[in-house]
């Protein structure tokens, strides 16, 4: 902390003006010694040697000079990152006093107040202290860290400057004509050449720790990454990162631990390279890359790795990849397998070689699982464009080939019968679904939204494509790894399902939808066929936990509207009136999709609408996570709806199997009825006594919503039962 860092660029400085006193000796020699002889005047053998040993004498003073220059650039690089880590440093010291914690010579943290009263009378000073004493501690031990590793790379860089570039030339301990100025790139190049010497059999251990403090140190610095990206090249980063992941599953934990950190740090490096679209360095890559993704890495291996295959591995590992970068790269593979379909596929079974564990299998999945990350990203690469002719999202939901791997049929009794037969893989459109789900939605798979989230018009074109091209291509019985993830991405459209459940509402286009989302004031919406809607969500329905969030959120949404109605009836009643025939609506589609979904189950029925009814809100069961925030008053209106809604499914599910629906269509209405009883009581109306005041006006809403309910029910019916 007290090292006096001028004395680097005083330094810097001498050897910038040795470098020029290097040239003008060099300039005498030329015109003084070397040109002697060349005027024809001294011919023989003599005149030969004399020639070879001037000339190679006036190319060490351009040597000499370069080597100077790259040293007084080195000092000064060295200079400006010392002087970053003293700074970061200082601060990191006066941040822990501010927090009381004094650092000793050793780095060490020490609270000041432990002895006073307060703090010996806390219960929860004795581990609240030593924890925070122990986080400012590795503090200042990572910045130590990163001085050290600083120090060892100017260290590098400085012996690499000096080293003879030309040790066949003839002279001991020459100077070098390709002295490096930059430290960044010396240490770039030092790590592809450990990469390429570990990228065969054993890996060295202390190659391996080398290599771990050159990406901790260098891994977000753009010359560094590239350099050696560049000297590695697209094949040889892939060879290396599959090493990498051998070790990380087959070498004792040393080893593992090691691989692990460095591919982290690799993969880290891409990212860095590859952040700028718009550079030589990125089209090189690219082109590079087009073709070592659809080669086999490694010959030898058992089984055929490809580029793409190895190359998302490695991106798997990392984070803070650019839109651009992966949009490109999925462009890429979907272009490599549309020219070569069943580029990916890969064996399977226990009397095949498989593929490794830690392999990506299908490429375009596991780069569509990076995308999901950044929800930017994912939106860019699904976006389908305001003209539509965006065909990325159509072509992973409608016409590509999901079947990659191949396995065994045991036909052996004909040489004419086929011996292998292509199925999916069990973690086929994993990544797809949650790129979708991040996509429509602009946040991380899985997080919950408030209801009535504003979408771009990118993320609503995702979701309006989306639920047209899965009710197109599978109707109203979907993959099974695409349903949790759609469910979730339906209930934030909470709004808009409702709208289109409902079928009223111009703006959707009524029942039949549009061809295209619309917009007001900044906030976009899908607007789906209903038939679609509805198909889509009894496809995700054979899950009964994706049933109950999507009910649960429209029981949230219903409980919103009916908070919303003004406090008291008027206008005829047409306030209450017309939000009871919507909510009565919705439920009735809703009831029937679960009415459907436990006819389908057969023998499973009665597990599915246990399950269903387990995971009521609010209703003593199993919590739903993901139920998009409400406000007060609809949350205490769902907190005193008790009615067990799930026992009107069951209802109407035999009903429907008794052909029962027209005799008594009122009978599953009840969990409809208590959420407008339970809405009333927020208002202070007894919706139980004839003689209160309102009583009837609720007695109203209950019909209308009756009414409403019936004929969606039956609706929904025929599009999931049109015979």
């Amino acid at each position: 902390m007290t090292t006096d860092l001028t004395l680097l660029t005083t330094a810097a400085t001498q050897w910038d003006a040795a470098a020029k006193d290097l040239e003008a000796v060099q300039k005498t020699y030329n015109s003084q010694v070397r040109n002697v002889g060349i005027d024809e005047q001294w011919q023989g053998v003599a005149r030969t040697f004399a020639q070879i040993a001037n000339t190679r004498t006036y190319e060490q003073y351009s040597a000499a000079a370069k080597e100077a220059r790259a040293i007084a650039s080195l000092l000064r690089d060295a200079h400006g990152q010392f002087v970053e880590l003293r700074n970061k440093m200082k601060s990191a010291i006066a941040d822990a006093a501010k927090e009381d914690m004094k650092i000793d010579e050793n780095g060490k943290a020490t609270w000041t107040k432990r002895d006073d009263p307060g703090v010996k009378n806390d219960p929860d000073a004795a581990t609240a202290i030593p924890k925070a004493e122990s986080a400012w501690t590795q503090h200042i031990a990572d910045i130590v860290q990163q001085f050290d590793d600083a120090d060892q790379g100017v260290k590098l860089a400085l012996a690499a400057a000096t080293q003879d570039s030309d040790p066949n030339d003839g002279i001991d301990h020459g100077f070098n004509a390709k002295a490096e100025g930059d430290i960044e790139k010396v240490e770039g190049r030092r790590f592809a050449e450990l990469a390429k010497e570990n990228s065969g059999g054993h890996s060295d251990a202390k190659a391996l720790a080398e290599m771990q403090r050159l990406v901790r140190d260098n891994s977000h610095n753009v010359e560094f990454s590239q350099t050696l990206l560049n000297e590695l090249g697209p094949k040889g980063t892939l060879l290396f990162s599959n090493r990498l992941n051998e070790n990380s599953n087959n070498s004792d934990e040393a080893t593992k631990s090691s691989s692990l950190s460095i591919e982290k740090g690799l993969a880290t490096s891409l990212a860095t390279a590859t952040n700028s679209p718009n550079s030589a360095f990125y089209e090189k890559w690219r082109e590079g890359m087009r073709s070592a993704g659809v080669d086999v890495v490694d010959d030898h291996q058992k089984v055929q790795i490809k580029g793409y295959q190895s190359l998302v591995t490695l991106m798997s590992h990392g984070k803070g990849f650019s839109p651009g970068f992966v949009t490109d790269l999925g462009d890429d593979m979907i272009a490599a397998e549309k020219k070569n379909p069943g580029i990916w596929d890969m064996p399977s079974g226990k009397h095949l070689a498989g593929p490794p564990k830690w392999l990506a299998r299908d490429p375009l999945d596991g780069l569509l699982d990076i995308a999901s990350r950044d929800p930017k990203t994912a939106e860019k690469f699904l976006d389908p464009g305001p003209d539509g002719k965006g065909d990325r999202l159509k072509y992973l939901l409608h016409d590509r080939n999901w079947n990659t791997r191949y396995e065994l049929t045991g036909n052996y009794s004909h040489p004419d019968m086929d011996q292998f037969r292509k199925v999916e893989d069990p973690d086929a459109r994993k990544g797809l679904a949650k790129a979708i789900e991040a996509a429509a939605t602009g946040h991380q798979p899985g997080e919950s939204a408030k209801m009535g989230a504003a979408h771009t018009e990118s993320q609503a074109r995702v979701m309006h494509q989306t639920v047209e091209s899965l009710n197109g291509k599978f109707g109203d019985h979907l993959p099974a790894n695409l349903r949790t993830p759609i469910a979730r991405t339906i209930t934030d459209y909470a709004t808009d399902t409702h709208e289109i459940l409902t079928g009223q509402n111009s703006n959707y286009g009524y029942e039949g939808g549009r061809q295209s989302i619309w917009t007001k004031d900044g906030n976009s919406h899908m607007a789906v066929a209903q038939e679609s809607l509805i198909r889509v969500i009894r496809g995700v329905s054979d899950d009964p936990k994706n049933f109950s969030l999507i009910y649960n959120t429209e029981r949230a949404h219903s409980a919103d509207i009916l908070a919303g109605m003004p406090d008291r009836p008027g206008r005829s009643n047409v306030e209450w009136d017309v939000p009871s025939r919507d909510v009565g609506t919705a439920f009735g589609a809703l009831n029937a999709i679960g009415a459907d979904t436990i006819m389908d189950k057969q023998d499973a029925r009665k597990a599915w609408a246990d399950d269903v009814a387990r995971y009521g809100y609010h209703l003593g069961g199993a919590p739903v996570t993901g139920l998009p925030v409400i406000g007060d008053v609809a949350q205490r209106t769902i907190d005193a709806a008790a009615y067990d809604w799930s026992k009107d499914i069951k209802n109407l599910a035999d009903e429907k199997a008794r052909g029962d629906l027209a005799k008594d269509w009122t009978k599953d209405t009840a969990s409809v009825k208590d959420l407008i009883d339970a809405s009333a009581k927020q208002r202070s109306i007894d919706p139980t006594d004839p003689d209160r005041p309102h009583y009837n006006d609720v007695k109203q809403m209950r019909q209308e919503a009756e009414q409403s309910y019936a004929a969606s029910r039956n609706k929904a019916l025929t599009y999931l039962r049109p015979n």
